[in-house]
């Protein structure tokens, strides 16, 4: 356990995560009512959102839909991977997911093509978003990063151009 830990230390440094991600500009009223939103440079529509801005439902529906064991797990889930790998290798093909919330989130963070590599270093990635934020900061950034359709990123974003 203790050279798992220094590997994962050594690799923390070496390769460290950004997780520095580009919202949207936007003009509020004086009253707080949104009056303009400008596209991130990539062309998104990102709006940044607070945790304590959504509703404990949506938090529910979202944690129960994407990955019902996301406030037990450590940005991976084990029995989830091992179940999809064997679905994977009995069927000869990519039939159904592991991806946590973090993994989502470090795949959001970094989009690469979907390939067992790439999924290794999701992994990784999701192993440093847990030591570097708490549950409720990755959800937060989820909920602000999750795509909508076409450029729209994010609930606030959803929720203003739907």
């Amino acid at each position: 356990m203790v050279v798992l830990f220094i590997l994962f230390q050594v690799l923390n440094l070496s390769f460290p995560l950004n997780a520095r991600v580009e919202y949207s500009t936007i003009v509020l009223a004086s009253d707080s009512t949104l009056v303009n939103a400008f596209l991130t440079s990539d062309d998104k529509w990102r709006m940044y959102t607070e945790l304590n801005e959504i509703t404990q439902e949506l938090k529910k529906a979202i944690i129960y839909k994407e990955d019902r064991f996301f406030r037990f797990h450590f940005g991976i889930n084990p029995v989830a991977v091992f179940r999809a790998f064997a679905n994977n290798i009995r069927t000869g093909k990519r039939t159904s997911g592991a991806s946590t919330i973090t993994m989502q989130v470090a795949r959001l963070l970094e989009p690469k093509e979907r390939t067992y590599w790439n999924k290794f270093i999701e992994m990784f990635r999701a192993l440093q978003l847990e030591w570097r934020f708490s549950k409720e900061e990755i959800l937060q950034l989820y909920l602000n990063l999750v795509p909508y359709g076409s450029n729209i990123e994010g609930v606030k974003a959803a929720s203003v151009i739907y």
